[in-house]
């Protein structure tokens, strides 16, 4: 369904409110809000999960990027736990949602393409804490957050923009009015906050922040929504959609589309501004719990492949997570955690158990700087919507691709450059084993259905589904590279 628009003189004042504080955000030297003195209990909290579409940790100034991408969501983040370690359970949105929503693997949920979605037998994070009197309400954007996928089970309020290029300025005024009404009620809520800004194609303003001086051949400087989601790109050579054109990337342009990334932050960066500000300005950070996250990062031709869905390395995976809970504060954590950890972490923080099928594990020691129970260092797992397989254990990394298999020592070699399954064939062997048994374990209690079969948005993502594996498989030989197995 699509946002309607809010006509209330609540609503109007909301965002009037929320829009001048994102002007203020995004120029920071122009104004600052003292952060807010935690007040409330954990268990008595608010709970707000805010997720950025596309964003990697190591575009943040956050995590140590060299430019200042992120100086609100820093500013944020000084009163917080911040994991440096994070990992997405896949490189498409459908797909990671369908992980947070129900601490499970892709494997175990079953929704693993665009022609699946979540059974009605599913436990939902907004399903448990509906059932124990939480208002629920999402409002998100993009095609894979359509309802038809089933992610909407559990909320009151499930407000989706079925559009790719669905912004942060569409979602968050809708939410943070929401939120006011509800607090004027005294009524305790989950909420969850998307936004679509770092999506390609890049629609955001260009205050060229970022991007100057860069030599781009022209049609390559901007390209169309059309061409962005349908051009193959792989090894910095490019084919364009419409015309067929083969064109190899120089330097120059490979760092526009990387300039225009990062001043995609920098905007989505200004409107978490102006929210934060709004919160504040409500005193809602006092009693919330907030998260600040991502689905998935994004490949920037870091190796194969530009975009996320059939790119399985750090750049797509690792993510940032940044967890606010009134009375804890700053706090940076470097153990391994994945995002299925947040539903049992969230729970656990509500005075709630986890529902048994939940295979993530409560963070709630390390955010109080203690030491979780035995067993919390676990492997952890991810895959693609193309067929791509993960596992990581200890320093080891293994991506199985159709075709291909790939192993990396992420202490040694963090940037995956150097493929060792040649040379460490004992360690793959093992690791392999794992992932088989784990799939094999996972497929046995599988929550996704196929895709109801009746009306266009169906019957589209049905098809776009199948033409993406197909695709896939053809984007080497598309610009004239041999085949992705080799």
């Amino acid at each position: 369904m699509y946002m309607t628009r809010i006509k209330t003189p609540i609503a109007l004042a909301v965002r009037r409110a929320f829009f001048a504080a994102a002007a203020l955000a995004l120029f920071p030297g122009s104004g600052s809000c003292a952060p807010a003195e935690p007040t409330c209990a954990p268990a008595g909290c608010n709970i707000l999960v805010i997720v950025v579409d596309c964003l990697r940790a190591d575009h943040l100034s956050l995590y140590g990027y060299g430019r200042k991408t992120s100086p609100n969501i820093d500013a944020f983040a000084g009163e917080a736990a911040v994991f440096t370690r994070a990992a997405s359970q896949a490189p498409t949105t459908l797909l990671s949602f369908a992980s947070i929503f129900t601490s499970r693997e892709v494997s175990s949920h079953g929704v693993d393409g665009w022609d699946k979605a979540l059974g009605d037998s599913a436990l939902t994070l907004a399903g448990i804490l509906k059932i124990y009197n939480y208002h629920t309400a999402a409002f998100v954007g993009g095609l894979n957050l359509n309802p038809l996928f089933g992610l909407d089970q559990g909320f009151g309020t499930y407000s989706q923009i079925n559009r790719t290029d669905a912004s942060f300025k569409d979602t968050l005024p809708a939410a943070l009015q929401w939120a006011v009404e509800k607090a004027a009620k005294k009524e305790k809520f989950f909420l969850v906050a998307h936004g679509n800004d770092l999506h390609t194609p890049y629609v955001f303003p260009a205050p060229a922040l970022y991007d100057r001086g860069y030599k781009v051949r022209s049609g390559l400087a901007s390209l169309s929504g059309n061409e962005a989601m349908v051009f193959a790109a792989y090894k910095r050579k490019l084919r364009l959609g419409k015309t067929g054109q083969v064109v190899t990337l120089t330097g120059d342009e490979t760092a526009h589309y990387v300039a225009r990334y990062d001043e995609g932050i920098n905007y989505a960066d200004g409107l978490l501004g102006g929210f934060f500000s709004g919160l504040r300005a409500a005193k809602l950070l006092d009693d919330t719990i907030v998260v600040l996250t991502a689905d998935h990062g994004e490949g920037l031709f870091d190796h194969d492949y530009f975009f996320h869905d059939f790119n399985l390395y750090e750049d797509t995976l690792r993510v940032p997570l940044v967890i606010r809970v009134p009375g804890l504060g700053r706090r940076e954590i470097s153990r391994r955690v994945q995002l299925i950890d947040l539903m049992p972490t969230l729970l656990d923080l509500a005075g709630i158990a986890p529902p048994e099928g939940a295979q993530g594990r409560s963070l709630k020691p390390l955010l109080a700087g203690q030491e979780p129970g035995p067993g919390f260092d676990r492997d952890i797992f991810s895959e693609s919507g193309v067929g791509g397989k993960v596992i990581r254990s200890g320093k080891w990394k293994l991506i199985r691709y159709p075709g291909r298999t790939e192993l990396y020592d992420l202490e040694k070699d963090p940037g995956e450059l150097n493929d060792l399954a040649g040379t460490e064939k004992a360690v793959a062997a093992d690791l392999e084993k794992k992932l088989a048994a784990r799939l094999a374990a996972d497929k046995k209690n599988q929550l996704g259905e196929p895709l109801p079969a009746s009306g266009k948005f169906a019957a589209d993502m049905k098809r776009d589904n199948a033409y993406q594996k197909k695709f896939y498989e053809r984007i080497p030989s598309l610009v004239g590279l041999g085949s992705a197995a080799e």
